[in-house]
């Protein structure tokens, strides 16, 4: 662990749970919190396997769900059908780690509770997920949780320098992830995350007319989980300038801030996306 940017809290839990491993993990935390970077790291801690060498190791099974989509019932059977097949007898000797667990669909989470509550001798089963909320009660009762809170701002730059980033990418990609360090990583690194596109169009929207803005909303209203993503961006953004900003900036960053909220609650229970958009893009 002593390779990964923690909250000392955090990081005590995840110590103690390589220590004494519990048959089942739920990792919580935010999108862009770098939940699957740590989820990788335990389970190659826990098999005592080196860093950076779980996708080459055999006896696990990585289950996330497609784009925009659950993780239903077919992926818990393919889980089953690995945990019945025959591995090495030694210890702990195999992983399952579903990512993004709070996708799950009642149906594939009901069936997941037998493996939660018996699973195969040597077995791991880590799951992240962006809200333990979103889990049913019966799946959280079974799995040891810990929260990944995020580290001080310092401990975080601190990091990045220690990596040879230049100091004011790091200050930049500070800015724009608000300290979430999966996103800041991969905002230094130009590597593939899901928050990456999103962080681009928020800036994209920053900069453009009210038209300009407009012309994107059938698009984005296509791509929920993406527009999304962009409400949360967007709201970072805000709160992290607005504690510097002062005069037209901070009312504009307050304007940000107000209408990315709204949307982002709209999203989440309104079947209209496109109108939920519109009026984003005319209060920005």
């Amino acid at each position: 662990m002593k390779d990964l940017v923690l909250h000392p809290l955090t990081r005590q839990q995840l110590e103690g749970f390589v220590t004494i491993p519990s048959h089942a993990m739920l990792l919580v935390g935010r999108v862009g919190s770098g939940k699957q970077t740590v989820a990788s790291r335990l389970a190659e801690l826990v098999l005592e396997l080196p860093t950076g060498s779980l996708d080459e190791y055999p006896y696990k099974l990585i289950i996330n769900p497609d784009e925009g989509k659950t993780i239903g019932i077919e992926a818990v059977r393919q889980l089953e059908h690995f945990l019945s097949l025959r591995v090495p007898s030694k210890g702990h000797n195999r992983v399952v780690i579903i990512e993004d667990s709070h996708k799950l669909t009642t149906e594939a989470q009901n069936a997941l509770l037998k493996t939660l509550e018996e699973p195969p001798a040597g077995t791991i089963v880590i799951m992240t997920a962006a809200h333990e909320q979103s889990l049913l009660p019966t799946i959280r009762s079974r799995a040891q949780i810990i929260q990944i809170k995020k580290p001080d701002e310092t401990a975080i730059k601190a990091h990045f320098e220690g990596h040879n980033f230049d100091i004011e990418d790091i200050k930049r990609a500070y800015a724009i992830s608000a300290g979430l360090v999966g996103l800041m990583s991969a905002l230094l690194e130009q590597s593939d995350h899901p928050l990456t596109e999103a962080t681009d169009r928020a800036r994209q929207l920053l900069s453009q007319s009210v038209y300009e803005r407009l012309l994107s909303v059938d698009e984005l209203a296509k791509q929920r989980e993406l527009a999304i993503d962009v409400t949360a961006i967007l709201q970072q953004m805000a709160h992290i300038s607005l504690q510097t900003a002062t005069g037209k900036p901070a009312a504009k960053w307050q304007a940000v801030l107000t209408a990315s909220y709204q949307c982002s609650q709209d999203l989440a229970s309104s079947a209209q996306p496109k109108l939920a958009l519109t009026r984003l893009m005319l209060n920005l």
